[in-house]
């Protein structure tokens, strides 16, 4: 290997506890670039078709791209890839920290884990050496106590932990990062269970290799300079993500009370400016980070008054919070630390309560399904009972919404559906898409079911007046486009919230390791990364015309707020749909052409699934 990446991969059998090294293909670097895009072809490329998410034959992998660990900003994140036991599909679930970025200085671009351990088990990993120790002392706990005792026993390590959820194999649940960061979408963490794998510690002292050191560095500080120089990074160091909660309510898209609504009446009790006076004590960043984005937080009044957290982040506040009618942000941020240290995505536990809260109040649910709970908007105290239930899988009604709200409407029936919010099984994010309509678009394209990461069309929506937020007339080729940079970007792999350019992206990349990518190959890796998830995708069981949204965007209108009385139009969407589909180049179906696959040098897959006989 030239420079960037490491060269090696970390295989370990948890059965037999077999570890062995291999190289790193050159070839599939330059193709998929790293993280996602080598994540998705090893992926596809070693997973057998309809595996069981949850079976110990999946394959979980912890990925790093070329600028991991590097001097570049923002280079401290890292990708954890499986098959999604959420979804059935594939699932990318990015995180930060400094895990990643100890994980490259350990030796390993990658690291896979097979198998499932007889019992439970932590990994430790210190450069090289490689030692599989007993976790029954900490099977059972939650995530904070776990990291803190890895770190006692062990020293300074970087860690990658589940709690109970994960333990008991809660469809969404998390892995948390160095105790505060989390590989949180698609339930990578009930995967991790199912191998009855505790936690890795994680420590390396390696030098990472650079093609170009000098010029490489002197790259490095012109981005630095240019996110300084930046507008709105003051603006999110000050608040972080949830400087959105203000302005995403005030324009009427922020989900409250199950998606019913766009706008939350008590919104000023949750925003940033309430939650920096209320309870932040100051700020952190991930490895190499000048932004430095997170909050500490703690509960200084009321009777959860002592509880301290990193949070809560927008996406948080917006479904922990407003989409459960919760009125302050003490109680989010309370609501938010059970979630973490039981460990579990707060987007998706959020999408889950409000469906079961909805569920109940239309009488669907009742107090016996239960057991005894007063279920019901804002009722923070209950809705932390619940959590807890789910968490453990205690009771029957637990254990059905431990499954997510794909699953659990088709458990629970009684028309209860048109309350589950999901696209391909995944609960939507902080952004009703009938307050601006590309989302809708971009969440149903999604290659791992409802995601705003893949296409923001926000921002773009809000502010570009050559668009109109209430439409999708010109949405579809602008999220192609974005979806294929990210592919890219995620690859790499570097925060989202940092900007930087294409440009400086490709500069990097090829300081980094020697390569020759233009803008125009760069974008053309994205696009093949993408094109490899969907044939995966369809390989194992999405169906062609599965680009759905759910019901209620299109019938329920919102009573107030600026975006009061829209609905997406069916007809519209399917328009702008069949609009992506020409500009990706696949059939009317949403399947990539041969042509297309062709063109982006993926030949080989046509001989592992035959596009034409998906149905």
């Amino acid at each position: 290997m030239i420079g960037g990446y490491t060269g090696k991969i970390l295989n370990i059998d948890l059965n037999s506890k077999n570890i062995y090294h291999s190289r790193l293909d050159i070839e599939s670097a330059k193709k998929f670039i790293g993280a996602k895009g080598l994540g998705a072809k090893l992926l596809f490329d070693m997973l057998p078709i309809k595996t069981d998410p949850l079976s110990e034959e999946n394959i979980l992998m912890f990925t790093t791209g070329p600028l991991t660990g590097t001097s570049v900003q923002t280079s401290g994140r890292g990708t954890v890839i499986t098959k999604s036991p959420q979804t059935g599909l594939f699932l990318d679930s990015h995180f930060g920290g400094i895990f990643a970025a100890e994980m490259k200085k350990a030796g390993w671009d990658i690291i896979i884990l097979k198998g499932k351990s007889k019992n439970p088990i932590y990994i430790k990993i210190n450069n090289d050496k490689i030692e599989f120790l007993d976790a029954s002392a900490v099977w059972g706990k939650e995530c904070k106590l776990v990291h803190n005792w890895l770190q006692k026993k062990h020293g300074r390590v970087k860690t990658a932990v589940i709690g109970p959820a994960g333990e008991n194999l809660v469809k969404f649940s998390s892995i948390t990062i160095d105790g505060h960061r989390h590989a949180g979408r698609g339930g990578s963490g009930a995967v991790m269970g199912s191998k009855n794998l505790k936690a890795i510690a994680l420590a390396g002292n390696n030098k990472i290799s650079i093609y170009n050191p000098k010029e490489f560095n002197q790259k490095s500080k012109e981005v630095l300079k240019k996110i300084q120089e930046n507008d709105f990074v003051p603006i999110r160091r000050k608040f972080g993500t949830p400087f959105w909660v203000k302005l995403v309510n005030d324009e009427g898209l922020l989900p409250t009370r199950n998606y019913q609504e766009g706008y939350f009446e008590n919104g000023n009790k949750l925003n940033a400016a309430t939650m920096q006076r209320n309870i932040v004590d100051s700020s952190g960043a991930c490895y190499n980070c000048v932004i430095a984005c997170w909050n500490k937080s703690s509960i200084k009044k009321g009777i959860f008054k002592g509880v301290s957290l990193v949070g809560p982040e927008y996406e948080t506040i917006a479904l922990m919070g407003s989409n459960l009618g919760i009125n302050t942000i003490e109680e989010v941020a309370y609501l938010n630390e059970r979630c973490n240290e039981l460990g579990m995505d707060t987007i998706s536990l959020g999408g889950v309560l409000g469906f079961a809260i909805e569920a109940y109040e239309n009488k669907i649910l009742t107090k016996d399904d239960l057991q005894e709970i007063e279920l019901g908007w804002g009722k923070t105290k209950e809705i932390a009972k619940l959590i807890d239930i789910i968490a453990k899988r205690s009771t029957k009604l637990g254990n059905i919404l431990a499954e997510g709200v794909q699953i659990a409407s088709n458990k629970i029936g009684k028309g209860v559906e048109k309350y589950a919010v999901h696209v391909k099984g995944l609960e939507i994010p902080g952004y009703d898409p009938r307050g601006a309509f590309g989302m809708g678009l971009a969440y149903a394209t999604s290659d791992r079911g409802g995601c705003h990461q893949r296409a923001w069309t926000v921002k773009a929506e809000l502010n570009d007046p050559e668009l109109d937020r209430f439409s999708f007339e010109k949405k579809a080729k602008i999220i192609k486009e974005i979806q294929d940079e990210r592919a890219s970007f995620f690859s790499l792999v570097l925060c989202d919230f940092a900007p930087i350019s294409e440009e400086d992206c490709v500069d990097l990349l090829n300081l980094a390791t020697g390569s020759n990518y233009t803008v125009e190959s760069y974008l053309k890796a994205g696009e093949r990364i993408w094109n490899l998830i969907r044939i995966f995708n369809l390989r194992e069981g999405l169906k062609p015309n599965g680009d759905k949204l759910p019901t209620r965007f299109f019938t329920k209108s919102f009573t107030k707020g600026p975006a009061k009385t829209k609905v997406l139009s069916k007809d519209e969407f399917k328009k702008s749909l069949n609009e992506y589909y020409k500009y990706r180049k696949w059939d009317v179906n949403g399947k990539p052409t041969r042509e297309k696959i062709k063109e982006l040098d993926l030949d080989k897959y046509l001989k592992l699934i035959d596009i034409k006989k998906i149905k």
